[in-house]
């Protein structure tokens, strides 16, 4: 499935490739670079190129590139169908949800300012039932 991916790309096949496909495939929320090094188990595999493969995924469209809350770069993959997720400000805990709640809204923006909306980000910030506990 990666494989095919990367080819229809026109991106070579390597190891390192279809492991972060596999890694963002598999994650329910957006990953930043350093959480995606996490998750490799080969010590070989660095930042950098970690941030050349995830650029030339971006350029492909096979990736999407955030901004989260700490003002780091977060990657998910470009997906037919929006993946949200609930983004704790106080202790940070991710909590995916099902559907998009944008789409009615964007196209009443769209009809009130004339603008064609291209997208919209995935998290969504606020204050998780355990933190508003304390």
């Amino acid at each position: 499935m990666y494989e095919k991916l990367l080819k229809e790309h026109n991106l070579k096949i390597t190891k390192t490739r279809l492991i972060m496909l596999s890694i963002l495939d598999k994650s329910s929320c957006p990953l930043s670079v350093e959480e995606i090094l996490k998750h490799i188990k080969n010590k070989d595999v660095t930042l950098s190129t970690i941030y050349r493969i995830l650029n030339a995924f971006e350029k492909e469209g096979i990736v999407k590139k955030e901004i989260n809350e700490r003002k780091e770069n977060i990657f998910s993959l470009t997906q037919e169908e929006d993946k949200h997720v609930l983004v704790c400000v106080k202790c940070h805990k991710m909590v995916p949800i099902s559907g998009c709640p944008y789409h009615e809204a964007n196209e009443e923006i769209e009809k009130a300012t004339g603008f064609m909306i291209n997208d919209h980000n995935t998290e969504i910030y606020g204050v998780c039932p355990d933190c508003q506990k304390k």
